[in-house]
């Protein structure tokens, strides 16, 4: 199998890998591979360097490789007035082409074999319909992999030249346009692809013992096959979309939401020894600690080579942590938590009533753990919520693969359920009694102000703006929310009095009976929210929460929402310090698309506006993307528009306002110093993009109002032009596109912050 030199013609798509390239006009000089050396040498070969119009002609890749070549993607281009792309010929391994940029000269494609090359895998066939055609042709190499005996490599020195020259042997026989249907009945005859019946959520083992490969969650004796190999192919050169398949037809209707390659896909680098198991900084798939992931030609050779057990590769075919199956306990906590308590993931943990965390402890809660609340009688009425008072702890620090999981007993779920959770702190609020008050452990002086929460919470507030209420890390917080009376509600989480010691990061409220994510005062700062479909507004804050924000999607449910966000600095005393002033940037506001497909918001939802800032609070917004609303932004009161000793004024940078009914709210309350929000948003300094009308597009989001596999991620080469987050320590500087995600890659095969542990709605009318 691993012979001493391999000669290969092979074909691929389009990663990111470093390639030396040189070009060679002489096309019959070919680059020699480095004496000792694993550099992989490509050239082209075609079938005739003469051929008239009308006939054809047969396009390859020569490969020179001293190992095992396993891969190869790229692209190859082409005058497309002098050729036009027929098909492929088939012969040894599989090769993926996304031809859909054909017209324009582009062919996106991706080869693999899982014994390695040995000769032509097949070769690409073109119409020869104009003279010099063969200056047109050239080969961008992407990525390449190599089989050794320890798993899967990728070849780092990769030199392109031009030309091998001419073969005479090349087919140019029967063409084909190969769909992934025909390489499955092609690989696997009499045998229909399979896929798994749902798509697997956070804390539910919905597909138990999945393992990594088993991208189509089919289970059974033999997990990893053939079938997952082209799936990733096709999600490689870009022919399936990562998040959604915009081809109903292929794979049985079955689209990449009943597929798992997020987590399941997403293999290489393999990263041994660990799975992604907790504590395991660098779990499969990812090149360093806060990276995401893609889908590429490694993870499709990490997969192909488990299928045949070559090299016994220690990730693909194990158990993916978090989805053994395991019949948890029940535990039911009806008493305040007074001692440090840690909950422990093989069990389920029943709150009943309101229980407070308190007296100096922590509660620890392990990742993977379920938590349910109590079902209410009615509104606010004998359900369960989880406090954590300002002289306690929350350490709820789940993963990627293991989120932490807030909901309610019972099914089915729906809005307002249980009561959802509360975190007091001890940190400033301009709001409130004044006191000093003094926390056990957690001491600040100072006469500062003090409120009790909503929904009989506790009390708030204090003088140590650096406190530290614990951790929320990869938390999912669902059907949450209580309404008492309109000025009494529990929220989905409440963060009151928070100080900037806390850290919150990757959570997700989905489905609240009313604000998703509230704020009262404090410090806290916030990154990777996923704020979906609540009943009221989705980012909310007062009484002068001054913290940091980064990378926040608010997707609003439009049979049941308000506002993407709503802002007040304080309720009465506008003018009140410490003035409310966040900075936010990265933030991605979904209200509804009109179903008659006009482009603007739909006059018939429920959605109010995009955003409503008023009563003083002075945020500095930037690089945001606000949609589907009937308004974008609605501005009240002038203490929010003036600048002083205490803050900033209100300002609005490098965002895009787009599919709107007016730009502007119409209700007459403009206030001075901001004039009306659209002349406000046009300000040359702000250098804001608004669509020329409510049909128009500025920036194009992949699947931004889909609610069951959403794609918030801009389009490859969109959403440029954003500001430069601050360097100080917690912003992430390279972020300077709009929106809270990046761009998709060309293939859009780049894996987004927030895909494989949120959940989506339980259908496409049901949150």
């Amino acid at each position: 199998m691993f012979s001493a030199f391999t000669r290969n013609r092979g074909i691929a798509t389009l990663l990111f890998a470093a390639a030396a390239v040189t070009a060679c006009d002489n096309y019959d000089s070919p680059i020699v591979p480095k004496a000792g050396s694993e550099e992989l040498v490509l050239a082209l070969k075609v079938s005739s360097m003469i051929a008239a119009p009308g006939e054809r002609i047969s396009v390859a890749l020569d490969a020179e490789y001293s190992g095992t070549l396993a891969g190869v993607s790229g692209d190859v281009r082409f005058n497309s007035t002098k050729l036009r792309y027929v098909g492929q010929t088939v012969d040894d391994g599989i090769m993926m082409v996304n031809a859909k940029g054909a017209g324009e000269g582009l062919l996106r494609i991706a080869a693999a074999h899982q014994t390695g090359f040995a000769g032509d895998i097949g070769s690409l066939v073109f119409e020869v319909i104009g003279g010099d055609y063969l200056s047109t042709i050239s080969f961008d190499a992407a990525d390449a992999m190599a089989l050794h005996a320890d798993g899967a490599r990728k070849i780092k020195d990769i030199t392109v030249s031009r030309w091998a020259g001419e073969d005479r042997y090349l087919k140019v026989g029967e063409a084909t346009i190969m769909t992934s249907d025909d390489w499955m009945r092609r690989l696997m005859p009499g045998r229909d692809p399979k896929f798994g019946t749902t798509f697997a959520r956070p804390g539910d083992l919905a597909v138990p013992n999945l393992v990594y490969g088993d991208v189509n969650l089919s289970g059974g004796v033999t997990p990893v096959d053939l079938d997952d190999v082209i799936f990733l192919l096709n999600v490689t050169v870009g022919n399936l979309e990562l998040i959604v398949d915009a081809d109903s037809t292929t794979f049985g209707g079955a689209g990449a939401g009943r597929r798992d390659a997020v987590i399941a896909g997403n293999v290489d680098p393999i990263n041994s020894p660990g799975l992604g198991e907790v504590g395991d900084a660098l779990r499969p798939g990812i090149n360093a600690p806060g990276d995401f992931g893609q889908i590429d030609l490694g993870d499709v050779i990490v997969v192909l080579n488990e299928i045949v057990n070559a090299a016994g590769q220690p990730v693909a075919g194990e158990i993916i942590p978090g989805r053994a199956p395991a019949t948890p306990g029940r535990v039911v906590v009806s008493a305040n938590i007074t001692t440090s308590t840690t909950w422990t993931s093989n069990n389920v943990y029943e709150i009943q009533g309101g229980i407070n965390v308190t007296n100096g402890a922590t509660l620890t809660i392990q990742p993977g753990t379920v938590i349910e609340g109590q079902r209410g009688t009615g509104p606010g009425v004998g359900g369960a919520a989880l406090f954590v008072q300002r002289d306690g702890r929350i350490v709820a620090d789940g993963t990627p693969l293991q989120p932490i999981k807030f909901t309610c007993v019972g099914t089915p779920k729906a809005k307002g359920c249980w009561g959802g959770l509360v975190i007091n702190g001890s940190a400033g609020l301009n709001e409130g009694t004044a006191t000093s008050p003094i926390i056990a452990g957690r001491a600040a002086t100072g006469n500062c102000l003090e409120k009790t929460g909503e929904g009989n919470s506790g009390l708030y507030g204090g003088c140590n703006d650096a406190d530290s209420s614990g951790v929320l890390r990869y938390v999912v917080i669902e059907y949450s929310g209580f309404r008492f009376t309109t000025t009494n509600e529990l929220n989905g989480i409440a963060l009151q009095g928070v100080g900037s010691g806390t850290v919150v990061d990757f959570v997700q409220v989905h489905a609240g009976q009313d604000d998703s994510f509230e704020l009262f005062g404090g410090t806290v700062n916030v990154k990777h929210l996923l704020l979906t479909a609540g009943s009221d507004d989705q980012l909310d804050w007062t009484e002068g929460w001054r913290g940091k924000a980064q990378f926040i999607i608010a997707q609003a449910d439009s049979l049941d929402g308000d506002k993407g966000i709503e802002a007040d600095g304080n309720s009465t005393a506008f003018g009140a310090t410490p003035i409310a002033n966040p900075k936010i940037w990265n933030m991605t506001i979904i209200g509804k698309f009109s179903p008659a497909g006009t482009g603007g918001a739909d006059p018939n939802n429920n959605v109010e506006g995009g955003m409503h800032i008023r009563r003083g609070t002075r945020p500095d917004f930037n690089n945001f993307i606000v949609m589907g609303y009937p308004h974008m932004l609605d501005i009240d009161d002038t203490e929010t528009c003036v600048t002083d000793a205490n803050s900033a004024a209100f300002s609005m940078k490098n965002s895009a306002f787009q599919f709107y009914t007016t730009v502007n709210n119409t209700d007459g309350s403009d206030p001075v110093g901001c004039g009306s929000e659209e002349v406000f948003l046009a300000q040359g300094a702000f250098a804001n993009q608004i669509a020329a009308n409510g049909t128009a597009t500025v920036v194009t989001l992949l699947a931004p109002y889909n609610v069951m596999t959403p794609d918030f991620r801009p389009a490859f080469g969109q959403a440029a032009g954003g500001g430069t987050p601050p360097s100080d320590g917690f912003f992430d500087t390279s972020a300077t596109y709009k929106g809270a995600v990046a761009p998709a890659n060309s293939a859009k095969a780049n894996i987004p912050w927030y895909a494989g542990w949120s959940r989506p709605w339980q259908n496409p009318t049901l949150p």
